[in-house]
């Protein structure tokens, strides 16, 4: 039976009228208690909430275990005769150690990283420019600055030429980019004959030929 048919049959009997103000006075006085319990509640969850979150914890099943755990560690500080604000300062001289730590290893490892690079460098180019003299390359060391991108690194920093797709000695893939570029190779002069090795004319340096060409 609903409510609208309960106050019909009381509004049919004796004093019904009276009961019926009674029970609707008695039913807002409930909501109203349900009203504020319920805003009480939530108020409550709020605070929880915001109490939880300062803490660094999450609402979750085991945030009971959790809050036991920090009230172990707040009476180990009471303990040790600490305040917890001179235990806050603790934690936060220690943060800016660590951060000042943090700090210095980042640049040590740039640095490191910088030098590993620039020994690196060194190396391609003094591999490049002894293997572009030893095949009579004209200005190795200009000469090493073109092809320097070809050598790649292993991971026990040893160098290899990349020629295509095969990785090959430094002094074999100078070799083979020689033979290709002709023009970066010295014009071999015989000895009194007035003209260079090879039919070459003594205008005809294949060197300056590929950089005008």
């Amino acid at each position: 039976m609903e409510m609208k048919q309960v106050y019909e049959a009381l509004g049919k009997v004796e004093n019904g009228a009276e009961m019926i103000a009674a029970i609707k006075a008695e039913t807002n006085r409930l909501n109203n208690e349900a009203k504020n319990h319920r805003q009480n509640g939530d108020k409550a969850a709020a605070k929880v909430k915001e109490l939880l979150e300062s803490l660094g914890l999450e609402d979750s099943d085991d945030v009971v275990e959790k809050a036991k755990g920090l009230k172990s560690t707040l009476d180990s500080f009471a303990q040790s005769g600490k305040k917890p604000e001179e235990v806050a300062k603790q934690i936060t001289a220690l943060a800016k150690q660590v951060e000042t730590v943090n700090k210095q290893l980042a640049e040590m490892t740039q640095a490191k990283e910088a030098e590993r690079i620039k020994r690196i460098d060194a190396m391609k180019t003094s591999a490049l420019v002894d293997a572009l003299t030893k095949g009579n390359a004209a200005a190795p060391k200009d000469m090493a600055k073109l092809i320097a991108d070809r050598l790649v690194v292993g991971d026990d920093e040893s160098l290899m030429y990349k020629n295509g797709d095969t990785d090959v000695s430094v002094e074999d893939g100078v070799k083979a980019w020689l033979t290709e570029n002709t023009w970066a190779v010295k014009a071999n002069v015989q000895g009194g004959s007035g003209a260079p090795g090879g039919g070459v004319g003594g205008n005809d340096d294949p060197f300056l030929t590929g950089f005008n060409s």
